[in-house]
């Protein structure tokens, strides 16, 4: 098991882990988490489809705009990362992301340093998705809103204890720690119930933008209006928007 050198009560802050979800509870019902869960099957069913080896080698523009678009931080940036890499430099890159050789922490960082016009937490979240959505019973999520190393937010130091590192000297290893830390959330969150909306990781999934979505209202009930408040999305919504499937149900 991942982190067999400590004990996961040393990993995972339960306590905080279950109050999170008491919280997201209050403004979601579990039929609309495992909604959730299902659409997250059908995006990664769409990935597993798309990016398979053969099928990827003969990816169309429109084929790559369709998975963009269901990528929360880059939605709508896929035309311009054509225009700045050229579509067929993309598609090896993804090639090579997804079925390339050496391990996944190399690959990560290859992609992660070979994409142009997006800003690094972008090509991160690009990354993490093409891999957690083509294979998700081998890879992991990794976007901004669950860690980000430069400001040391998400919703994962949320449900960690201060003493889990979660930072590293290129993109690759510290995709390779989230995956540690993930795995073992994601072990105790099916047994204390609080990843039980998805299958498999898809569950920890939702726990984690739940997590986000709690604290996101907490910092905006502090800082901003009572009006703005107002016309900030509910759970339900904001949920599926950073995972990425809210667009699917206009499709």
């Amino acid at each position: 098991m991942l982190y067999d050198d400590v004990n996961v009560q040393e990993v995972v802050d339960s306590e905080a882990a279950l109050e999170f979800m008491k919280e997201a509870t209050k403004l979601a019902t579990s039929n609309e988490l495992k909604d959730i869960g299902e659409q997250l099957e059908t995006k990664s069913d769409l990935f597993a489809i798309t990016l398979a080896e053969e099928r990827l080698r003969e990816m169309s523009e429109d084929e790559f705009r369709q998975l963009v678009g269901s990528i929360f931080s880059i939605r709508r940036k896929s035309q311009r990362m054509i225009k700045a890499n050229g579509f067929e430099r993309l598609r090896s890159a993804m090639l090579d992301l997804i079925h390339g050789t050496g391990t996944v922490e190399e690959r990560f960082n290859v992609f992660t340093g070979s994409v142009k016009q997006l800003d690094n937490k972008m090509r991160v979240n690009l990354a993490s998705e093409l891999l957690h959505f083509s294979n998700p019973g081998r890879y992991w999520l990794w976007t901004n809103w669950i860690w980000d190393p430069k400001t040391g937010t998400g919703a994962m130091p949320l449900v960690v204890h201060d003493a889990v590192d979660l930072s590293g000297e290129t993109d690759g290893e510290v995709y390779a720690k989230i995956g540690k830390a993930i795995a073992v959330v994601d072990s105790v969150g099916h047994t204390a119930g609080f990843s039980g909306s998805g299958r498999g990781l898809f569950g920890t999934d939702i726990f984690l933008a739940c997590v986000y979505a709690v604290y996101m209202y907490t910092v905006f009930k502090v800082k901003l209006s009572q009006e703005f408040n107002r016309i900030l999305p509910g759970l339900p919504e904001l949920t599926k928007r950073v995972l990425g499937v809210y667009s699917l149900e206009k499709n």
